[in-house]
């Protein structure tokens, strides 16, 4: 199992005497874990639990858990209001007569549109603490789906990943290439606008000696290639990990660091070239990044 995504959807259904219930759970990203629940009033002891539910199974992201009411899947007596349905009926007799309609006797029919619509959608919930175990299973369901669709995204996410990693890997390589001969053209240099002046200095004069030895102290950027290695290799295993999200944030700010120290260090025009490219695709992975759990 590797890095996994932030966000994610996942639905699942509860069946209960007399109503069906939705489960939805929606995750988007966030540094820390952010639980919200919203359910039906008479379920008090549903938010705790709940989040605890979620909490055992995910780490990082807002998450939002949201129980309501599909199509209620039986009737029963207590759902019906008789005092409701006679009231609807006075207020439809009322209206026929106001409209000059002769309001004959109620059919069934009627009867039984008037008491569905005062009726509407409500249905009495079974206490929580009956049905707590079969809610812990459609939050699992939804879980579980929420998961799959974050590990999928967090594949994606991967994939991308390491195409940057390895193009700054290469770039890397070439950064030492290029500082490599600093030290030599810098002597050329050196020699030349020396010769130009009309100074004749031998390239054995320890002053020459002592100018390349400076330079090439200042320049040196193997300690930075080093760590850069170090950093790019720990990123790589670290994406085949899950919950890798806060590791690797860390590790691309190490990576800035480093490129930064050599953007100062640079003596060649191909490294500062390289650094801003490097960099480039460093903010490129920590946006990736921060989509991770």
């Amino acid at each position: 199992m590797g890095a996994s995504s932030m966000t994610g959807f996942g639905r699942a259904e509860l069946n209960l005497p007399g109503v069906r219930l939705s489960v939805e759970i929606a995750s988007v990203n966030q540094k820390n874990l952010q639980v919200s629940i919203y359910g039906p009033d008479v379920w008090s002891g549903l938010e705790a639990v709940a989040s605890a539910w979620i909490r055992a199974r995910l780490q990082r992201g807002k998450v939002t858990a949201r129980v309501t009411q599909a199509t209620p899947t039986a009737i029963t007596d207590k759902l019906w209001d008789a005092e409701a349905t006679k009231r609807s009926f006075k207020e439809l007799e009322h209206l026929a007569q106001s409209i000059g309609v002769s309001c004959v006797p109620p059919s069934l029919d009627l009867v039984l549109k008037l008491a569905e619509a005062r009726r509407g959608n409500q249905a009495v919930l079974p206490d929580f603490a009956v049905v707590e175990a079969q809610v812990r299973l459609a939050f699992d369901g939804a879980l579980s789906a929420i998961l799959k669709m974050r590990a999928e995204e967090g594949r994606a996410l991967s994939i991308d990943l390491q195409r940057r990693i390895a193009a700054i890997e290469k770039m890397v390589l070439e950064m030492m290439d290029a500082e490599r001969l600093g030290p030599v053209r810098h002597r050329d240099v050196l020699l030349r606008r020396l010769k130009e002046a009309g100074l004749s200095i031998d390239v054995a004069d320890d002053r020459v000696l002592k100018e390349l030895a400076l330079f090439a102290d200042r320049s040196d950027i193997t300690e930075e290639i080093v760590r850069l290695k170090s950093h790019v290799s720990q990123f790589k295993a670290e994406l085949e990990t899950p919950n890798c999200g806060r590791k690797l944030d860390f590790l691309v700010q190490e990576l800035l660091r480093e490129v930064n120290t050599i953007g100062s260090k640079a003596s060649e025009i191909l490294t500062t070239k390289l650094v801003l490219e490097v960099k480039t695709e460093i903010e490129r992975i920590r946006e990736q990044v921060q989509n991770l759990e």
